[in-house]
């Protein structure tokens, strides 16, 4: 079965605005003072200008780390039904955006050499930072990707859940599973991750991928004893 939801209109922006009173009182004050600051810097030459750009940066990124915060908050942990017992929960792992972003230092490190140290057009110290840019944009767009992807297995059911700015949940009941199998390519065997298919018919709302898990025969032997067919056994 799949289950979707979908804030908007009026009760959307007025749910996050309730949620976000604490980011609001924080954030607005500072930008406030930012701007305060670079009013008097055009005047006053005691003023920097770059402390009011400093204090606006600030109050912006706490507004934005406290929508963020909201929007992942704002909705709820599956309802699980009396007595049921999770047995795996999972976030797709880590490692492959940890790798962008480690590859994305030396590319800026080799920048700044290029730039400072060397008498090269600025063409060659652009591109190295523009290949940079692009492995860390890489890595922290599948960061937050994995971050908001959850994976589920109870003693009854198996589930996909993603939320942001919307709900989507789909889930398998244990019973009706018809055919459980494993992924791996050959660096995720070396780097001991995984995908694991989950399916009960054809076609994508009848199958969850449980994709880039950490040892992910563990959670495919943890859906085969559960299997009726392996308990009846």
């Amino acid at each position: 079965m799949t289950t979707s939801r979908t804030p908007y209109g009026f009760m959307l922006f007025v749910r996050l605005l309730v949620r976000m009173t604490i980011a609001l009182l924080v954030s607005i004050p500072i930008i406030a003072l930012g701007g305060i600051l670079l009013v008097y810097s055009q005047t006053d030459g005691t003023v920097p200008a770059w402390s009011g750009i400093a204090a606006i940066s600030t109050g912006l990124a706490l507004l934005i780390l406290g929508f963020y915060m909201t929007a992942v908050g704002s909705f709820p942990y599956p309802n699980l039904g009396e007595g049921e017992d999770v047995k795996i929960e999972r976030h797709p792992t880590m490692k492959p955006a940890y790798a962008r972003i480690f590859i994305s230092i030396p590319l800026f490190f080799i920048t700044a050499i290029l730039y400072v140290a060397t008498d090269l057009a600025y063409i060659f110290p652009f591109v190295t930072f523009m290949v940079g840019l692009w492995f860390f944009f890489k890595g922290v767009m599948r960061y937050f990707r994995n971050l908001h992807i959850t994976y589920i297995v109870t003693d009854r059911r198996a589930i996909y859940m993603y939320k942001f700015l919307y709900l989507h949940t789909n889930e398998i009941p244990v019973g009706r599973i018809v055919q459980i199998s494993e992924k791996r390519t050959l660096i995720e065997a070396l780097s001991g991750r995984g995908t694991v298919v989950v399916s009960s018919g054809i076609g994508s709302r009848m199958t969850i991928n449980m994709e880039e898990i950490d040892n992910p025969g563990a959670v495919a032997e943890a859906l085969r004893s559960m299997l009726p067919s392996t308990q009846n056994n």
